[in-house]
């Protein structure tokens, strides 16, 4: 008998979900890290959406002093994205940087390729 009291033991331990915590960002729920810190999926998200395309154009309208929660996540994106870089949010972390792509995109739009036109002359 008490192997299959071990066998069900194993069995409820691999069905366990992970412990739920709080998001280092905005005190979300959140139940993983992502990118170095604990975070909800919100802030991964915004984490990896604006840190390259908008990392420099965001500016704060209220002298970088926003309070930044699950209710006021949305105000205010320098502050959020600062709150990620000071909680030590990762860039190394993302998989297939944004800047990698960006730069194999501009590339690929700056490669000439020679067309061929041909024209006839209608007497």
């Amino acid at each position: 008998m008490e192997k299959s009291s071990s066998k069900e033991s194993i069995g409820k331990k691999r069905q366990s979900k992970p412990v739920s915590t709080e998001c280092k960002i905005c005190r979300a729920p959140a139940i993983d890290a992502y990118y170095g810190v604990i975070s909800c999926h919100s802030c991964k998200i915004f984490f990896k959406r604006n840190l390259v395309e908008r990392q420099k154009l965001l500016q704060c309208r209220w002298n970088g002093n926003c309070e930044i929660n699950i209710n006021t996540r949305h105000v205010c994106s320098s502050c959020r994205l600062r709150k990620c870089f000071t909680n030590e949010m990762q860039i190394e972390m993302i998989q297939g940087s944004y800047s990698h792509r960006n730069k194999t995109k501009k590339n690929t739009n700056e490669i000439d390729i020679p067309i061929q036109t041909t024209s006839t002359v209608i007497a």
